[in-house]
This record gives C-alpha cells, structure tokens and sequence, in this order.
C-alpha cells in the first residue's frame, strides 16, 4: 500500500519498480481520498525468501511516495485488501 499526492507519477514509479526488480504484479487498485491524496495497492509476486524491509526500501524512494507499506499476504488472501497472513508480521511503514 503506497500513499501519493500525484497518482500518475506514483504508480507509474511504482509498476515500474516492481518490474526492474523482476517481480510479478497481480493486481494494482487506487482509491481517491478527500484530501486529493491517492492509495495505491499493488500485489506482487515475489519469491518466498523475499524481506518485507527491503521491498519497502526499495518501492520508497521516490518523491511521489509518501507513504509506504509492504504486508506478506497468503496466496489466498492476495485479493482482499487488508488481509495479511497469520504468521509473524514482517511489516515496515515509512512515515
């Protein structure tokens, strides 16, 4: 889930990104707040041994992120927002 005040720049980094780094992209959503601000969330294949730590610093480093989170979902649960899986979180947001 990534936070960003221009959607076009933010996902566009974004879809890029994850494409430099060879992960797959299963689904991208955007919802529009009040503030103008958009959230983005993606889902990515990536492989197993994959750190949330270093995929969010490395989908963090654009200027048209302002916020940025990276959840490890379940196959299962990859279609429903919010949900993560039931192991140890592996979480890290940047302010």
């Amino acid at each position: 889930m990534a936070t960003t005040p221009d959607p076009f720049d933010g996902i566009v980094r974004l879809v890029l990104d994850a494409a430099r780094f060879g992960f797959g992209l299963d689904q991208v959503a955007m919802t529009t707040h009040s503030d103008g601000n958009r959230t983005i969330r993606m889902v990515l294949e990536v492989t197993p041994s994959a750190d949330c730590a270093d995929l969010t610093e490395r989908l963090s480093r654009h200027p048209a992120i302002t916020n940025l989170s990276v959840a490890e979902l379940a196959c299962e649960d990859a279609d429903r927002a919010g949900v993560v899986s039931p192991g140890p979180a592996n979480e890290r947001m940047l302010p």
